[in-house]
């Protein structure tokens, strides 16, 4: 028996130690532009400015391809002018989690896809000079599509990632007029990370 459990520990060792050496792990952040479908706005250009910051983790799993998971703090919405001409600024705080399979297309560049599930910490609209007010009926879960191309700096441990994420889910749980309105959020992330 003792023979038994010194093998699974070598077999679990042996494991770790391979998977240990195609893991890498690091810090990301970046600017977003983001909009949502149908809440005010008309063209993409109403977006709202953000940032995302948080850590990341890679793990090949063959010679081009990796997997690759982050968790993201992120603040999104989006910026408009409501019909009466006044300045409307939504501001959606959300935790992201993108899990992306990555491929090396060609050296070291790389395209990116998965999804993600984004966890809403805090939904506030403000109104012209008005105090920003907690939005109801928000939905506390949204998930997304994502997909983009990146850039790795290797002999900095740099990289550098561009990514457009679409939502799935209406980020409001309301009607307008009697009909439903899908009010999905997109996005546009420019990163710049660091691998340890």
């Amino acid at each position: 028996m003792k023979t038994i459990y010194l093998s699974l520990v070598a077999l679990f060792l042996a494991t770790f130690t391979t998977v240990a050496q195609d893991l890498s792990y690091g810090v990301i952040g970046g600017v977003n532009f983001s909009k949502i479908d149908n809440l005010g706005g008309t063209g993409f250009e109403e977006n709202r400015l953000g940032f995302h910051l948080g850590g990341v983790a890679e793990l090949a799993f063959a010679e081009k391809w990796s997997y690759e998971a982050s968790l993201l703090y992120s603040v999104e919405g989006e910026e408009f002018d409501n019909a009466a001409g006044t300045s409307t600024d939504v501001k959606l705080q959300y935790i992201n989690v993108p899990l992306q399979f990555k491929y090396y297309a060609y050296k070291n560049f790389s395209i990116h896809f998965g999804p993600q599930i984004g966890f809403l910490l805090k939904g506030e609209q403000s109104i012209g000079d008005g105090d920003a007010v907690e939005i109801e009926d928000t939905v506390n879960t949204n998930f997304a599509g994502t997909a983009g191309l990146g850039y790795d700096l290797k002999e900095y441990n740099l990289y550098f990632k561009g990514t457009f994420t679409y939502g799935f889910s209406d980020i409001l749980d309301n009607e307008t007029d009697g009909v439903n309105r899908n009010q999905l959020p997109g996005s546009v992330h420019l990163s710049v990370g660091y691998k340890f």
